[in-house]
């Protein structure tokens, strides 16, 4: 406050309104800092702003549950489940996750099934959702969901390509734990995408030789 008398003295002459006496009625500007850095004189509000308490998460925990228990909660650490059990808890109970998983069990498909039908293709349909990936500020092909997707394409093009090699080995290493399972899920959906873009391009076909026609 006290650095606004060396600008100029004229402030003071010219305040009128109810925040300039901000600045007008603080003692720095009145007494200078000289005065200032000596402390205040008497008739001066120096009381503090009132404010409240400083807080932390161990003194809230403290309120929260009381001293006995949060001193005990620190003596015997319970078990805390491992980021494993609940990334599964959380599968688990995600209602998306869950109709997934008993629609690809609920489906009555069989390994034998899904080796037959995964060899029976030559070049397997993308398994992504159609989303538009391409496009001037268009980000979404380097994001997790799409570079998921990019993997699992991936994984199944080299199951596709390992069966003819070595069926008997690829079948035992995806009957462990049903792995086979994941893999057919996402193949159910490849073959979904394939009959839509089938669909889409025969109907774009015959929009076209509908519109040639109308020009000849």
């Amino acid at each position: 406050m006290y650095g606004l008398r060396l600008i100029n003295n004229f402030y003071a002459d010219f305040a009128g309104s109810r925040s300039d006496f901000v600045i007008v009625g603080h003692p720095e500007y009145n007494l200078g800092k000289v005065q200032a850095d000596y402390g205040y004189k008497e008739g001066w509000d120096n009381r503090p702003i009132p404010s409240l308490p400083g807080r932390s998460m161990p003194g809230d925990r403290i309120q929260r549950m009381g001293k006995a228990a949060y001193l005990q909660a620190l003596a015997k650490p319970a078990r805390k489940p491992s980021y494993k059990e609940r990334a599964l808890s959380k599968s688990q109970s995600d209602p998306q996750v869950g109709t997934r998983v008993k629609a690809s069990k609920d489906a009555g498909g069989t390994i034998d099934t899904f080796l037959e039908e995964l060899q029976s293709f030559d070049k397997l349909p993308p398994c992504a959702p159609n989303r538009l990936t391409s496009g001037w500020a268009n980000d979404i092909r380097s994001q997790p969901v799409m570079k998921h997707y990019s993997a699992v394409q991936e994984d199944l093009d080299v199951l596709r390509r390992r069966l003819q090699r070595t069926p008997g080995a690829v079948k035992a290493e995806l009957q462990q734990d049903d792995a086979w399972r994941y893999y057919d899920l996402y193949f159910q959906q490849a073959k979904k995408n394939g009959e839509q873009i089938r669909q889409t391009k025969l109907k774009a076909n015959k929009m076209m030789e509908k519109a040639m026609r109308g020009t000849d």
